[in-house]
């Protein structure tokens, strides 16, 4: 059975708001991006949420939660790397604390232009480039345009669901997979962003035992 406790402190002491420190504005924005990602991941896994499965059983939320994730994994990977390279950061002697850190840094070193080149894409929003892209590389296929109609306001009104709209995103991404393949999704989804999410998730944990445990927390009961 897991374990729930509530701690509370004062949000400007945990942050010393007062010193007007980098790297505690730093840590801050890492809290944003690690509950930013925490919604993004559940829209991703989660089975059905009614009021946005509209299109393809939920298949396109869940695209959408996962480009929205690219995003912020991309922010992540900037976050890190600043406060990996701030003077005044220093983790302590914990050597599994060292590795997962290390390992988390080297990752996104790696990975960081692969990232924001499918932020710059598909990443939560979608620019001209990119459907310039997507129209290069769009299948054979028929499109399906479904019309609802609905009482707005005491008026009639048609509501447009677009069920390509997921083919044109996916054929935009084909853009950054090897071979143009579309299958390349899979590997890219094993490789580098399900990896990311492990990694910015292990490097915020960390980050939160090791920088908070000197603020004045208090259990609530």
């Amino acid at each position: 059975m897991s374990q729930r406790e509530i701690i509370t402190a004062q949000l400007r002491d945990v942050f010393k708001a007062d010193e007007k420190c980098q790297l505690n504005a730093k840590l801050a924005r890492l809290c944003v991006l690690y509950e930013d990602l925490r919604v993004e991941l559940c829209g991703i896994v989660e089975l059905s949420i009614p009021a946005l499965d509209v299109l393809d059983d939920g298949k396109y939320r869940r695209l959408y939660f996962v480009r929205r994730s690219i995003g912020t994994i991309r922010e992540f990977a900037d976050a890190l790397l600043l406060i990996n390279d701030d003077p005044n950061f220093q983790l302590n002697e914990m050597k599994e604390d060292e590795a997962t850190w290390d390992s988390a840094i080297t990752f996104f070193q790696e990975n960081k232009h692969l990232l924001g080149a499918i932020r710059n894409d598909i990443g939560g929003h979608f620019g001209h480039p990119a459907a310039l892209h997507a129209l290069d590389r769009l299948p054979d296929v028929s499109c399906t345009i479904e019309l609802v109609g609905e009482l707005v306001d005491g008026r009639d009104r048609t509501d447009f669901r677009l069920r390509f709209a997921g083919e044109i995103v996916t054929s935009a991404l084909r853009t950054h997979l090897q071979s143009d393949d579309i299958e390349g999704y899979k590997t890219l989804l094993r490789d580098c962003i399900k990896p990311a999410y492990k990694h910015a998730a292990r490097c915020v944990q960390t980050l939160l035992g090791e920088f908070f445990h000197s603020c004045r927390w208090k259990l609530e009961k």
